[in-house]
């Protein structure tokens, strides 16, 4: 019996130390810097767009850099938005659209998370830290007299969705008045084990048990939150936008594709749109040139010459146009979050599309 126990430890051990590697190849184990070879808009690529330098402290002493957005010709913002951005470029791969929102009234703090691009650390860590930088940020705010007192919405975009999903497990509901998630994940446990079957095509749900062991020694409770869980545990309005080819983080993995656990936050809403892919932000004809340059980079290998020459030709108007349908969504969404809170639970029915 105890040759048994034992050799059962050993197998754990071993499996442990086998999903430790296999976090480390979804990028865990080193910084995110972009993609050198692209071009990352800035407030000075856009007209009237305002950046003003900040800079706080996260969880381990780390100094994460980033910028109050505003437009120069509002003089009386709706409320500040805090927006979490996705993994690889840090927030500048999103400045349309923090540039959208300043320009419908909006104070917008973007940031770059911990080992992210401007901010430091030597790496990721999970996608946890994520949720952890923006309570952060949030307590950046409360600090703050001149943003302290505004309402208070929060935005991301697939980890940063997640993130903007599950920071009410750390900070009280009350503090925020309205989330959008544009493709946000359930659980980080399946998106390990869905990007390592990418990578090594097979099936390691046999890891599954060790992923949420190793995020739970790493992170505590917050290593194991799911999506749906926080959504259904709060009153917060929140709005989840997913496209339905979306081969990153599939409709499976997603609160659009479990409307039925997030039933007791009737402030919820889920849109799916069928024909988008992870980019649900972006019109339809900028998400299939982004895909379709992508792998045509990624069939010649990155550091080819051809591929080199694709990279300095991208049309940039196109793989950044938005999808106005769905911005002015999420716009509509906040402005309604702002002017009453509970004003989902008084309209009725969750809306799906």
């Amino acid at each position: 019996m105890g040759y048994f126990l034992i050799a059962i430890a050993i197998i754990c051990i071993l499996l442990c130390f086998v999903a430790i590697k296999i976090m480390d190849t979804a990028g865990f184990s080193k910084r995110c810097e972009g993609n050198e070879n692209l071009k990352y808009f800035k407030a000075k690529n856009f007209d009237n767009l305002n950046a003003r330098p900040v800079n706080f402290k996260s969880n381990k002493g780390q100094t994460l850099n980033g910028f109050l957005y505003s437009n120069a010709k509002v003089d009386t913002y709706k409320a500040l938005i805090v927006f979490s951005h996705g993994m690889g470029a840090g927030h500048l791969a999103y400045t349309t659209e923090i540039n959208y929102f300043a320009q419908k009234g909006y104070l917008v703090l973007a940031f770059d998370n911990t080992g992210t691009c401007s901010s430091e650390g030597e790496k990721l860590y999970g996608f946890a830290q994520g949720i952890i930088d923006l309570k952060h940020a949030l307590d950046f705010v409360n600090s703050r007299e001149n943003l302290k007192d505004m309402p208070l919405l929060l935005a991301g975009h697939s980890w940063g969705a997640y993130s903007v999903c599950n920071v009410s497990a750390l900070v009280p509901d009350k503090e925020i008045k309205g989330i959008v998630a544009f493709s946000p994940f359930n659980s980080m446990n399946k998106l390990i084990r869905d990007i390592a079957k990418s990578k090594t095509k097979l099936n390691l749900s046999i890891l599954s048990p060790f992923f949420d062991l190793i995020n739970l020694v790493r992170f505590g409770k917050t290593g194991v939150l799911r999506t749906c869980d926080t959504i259904d545990g709060n009153s917060i309005p929140t709005l989840v936008m997913h496209g339905g080819n979306d081969m990153q983080v599939t409709v499976k993995n997603s609160p659009v594709g479990k409307p039925h656990k997030i039933k007791n936050n009737p402030n919820a809403r889920t849109v799916l749109y069928e024909s988008k892919y992870h980019n649900v932000y972006l019109a339809k004809d900028a998400e299939q040139y982004m895909n379709d340059t992508f792998a045509k980079i990624a069939s010649l290998g990155e550091n080819s010459p051809e591929a080199y020459e694709i990279y300095q030709n991208i049309d940039y108007a196109l793989i950044t146009k938005e999808d106005l349908t769905v911005m002015e969504t999420a716009s509509s969404f906040f402005e309604e979050c702002v002017m009453k809170r509970d004003f989902l639970t008084e309209a009725g029915e969750t809306d799906v599309l």
